[in-house]
């Protein structure tokens, strides 16, 4: 008869906790000054910029890898907003070429995260440059985004809209009446060019941003590449030297694609000797695909030593020695 009784004492011990912990949590949250209070919430905006930037690099850097559509350097599109209130709320839409910015709330679900809030409880904003939609992407893709009047500052943007301002509405979002840019961002950042700022003046502005600039990604995805063109006994260098008497290939000189016998310097081999030789071909298909018609090749470095036992590739100040 005992056992009942002593599970509910430790229950209304455990409920008796939990409302302690929330009226000291009220108070302290009450009681702070404002001075603190701006401190606690700035700090947790900063974290939130910095977790959905690093998300946005990380779902990148993965495009284009087995069961992953895309390819390396590819961005999301802003949320669907379609989605609001149903189970996929958070996914980025599906198609968003366009020659302009496209801005909107960031897409957290697509980028595995949770409903990320900045310090004010508002959900993120991002601004995506055209060209990191389609092919080609590479190194050499410029972001197209003005910041603070530096041109090509960003391929995206990150933003925490800041407390709502004077001429400002912000009600609760539905898929019918999805929120609109120019209630959570301010002055230039909400008028569809690619000028934005981080400044303005009190009461007209207040947006947090975080930039993504094409060295923070392309730094990132060019070890990924500079890894693939090594690949493993499946494609690649590794493929070709235990294919070919444990020698790795020599350079391609003349950007066709085939190994120039000989030739230690130039870009790397993506066809091996010849097309009448499949033991030699370095890449899967979808790989080739992937690295050719976004032109990473012809960006890569590459030198291989006399004695055919050591290869060196470069690309976008990586660097990668095989073996």
């Amino acid at each position: 008869m005992q056992k009942p009784i002593t599970k509910q004492k430790g229950i209304a011990l455990i409920i008796f906790a939990v409302i302690v912990s929330l009226i000291i949590l009220t108070f302290a949250f009450n009681y702070l000054n404002p001075k603190q209070l701006e401190v606690f919430r700035k700090d947790k905006t900063a974290k939130a910029l910095f977790e959905a930037k690093n998300a946005l690099l990380g779902w990148s850097v993965l495009r284009g890898t087995t069961g992953v559509s895309g390819m390396p350097g590819q961005l999301p599109c802003p949320e669907d907003t379609t989605l609001i209130g149903t189970a996929n709320e958070g996914s980025a839409l599906a198609n968003c070429n366009s020659p302009s910015p496209v801005v909107g709330r960031l897409p957290w679900k697509t980028l595995g995260l949770g409903d990320l809030r900045d310090g004010n409880g508002d959900k993120l904003w991002y601004a995506l440059s055209s060209g990191f939609r389609t092919t080609p992407i590479n190194s050499t893709s410029i972001g197209q985004l003005n910041v603070d009047g530096t041109p090509n500052a960003a391929i995206a943007i990150i933003f925490s809209p800041g407390v709502i301002l004077a001429g400002q509405n912000r009600p609760i979002p539905t898929a019918i009446s999805p929120p609109l840019v120019s209630d959570y961002l301010d002055l230039t950042n909400n008028d569809g060019d690619i000028n934005f700022s981080s400044t303005g003046s009190t009461g007209t502005f207040n947006d947090g941003l975080l930039l993504v600039t094409q060295s923070d990604l392309f730094r990132l995805v060019a070890r990924r590449i500079l890894r693939e063109a090594r690949g493993d006994n499946t494609q690649g260098l590794v493929k070709f030297y235990a294919a070919n008497s444990n020698n790795y290939a020599f350079a391609d000189t003349n950007n066709d694609g085939y190994i120039d016998v000989g030739q230690l310097v130039g870009t790397p081999s993506y066809q091996g000797i010849s097309n009448t030789d499949p033991n030699n071909l370095f890449f899967n298909t979808t790989l080739k695909t992937i690295l050719v018609n976004n032109g990473w090749m012809l960006l890569i470095n590459y030198q291989i030593s006399a004695s055919r036992q050591t290869v060196t590739m470069n690309l976008y100040g990586q660097s990668l020695v095989v073996p």
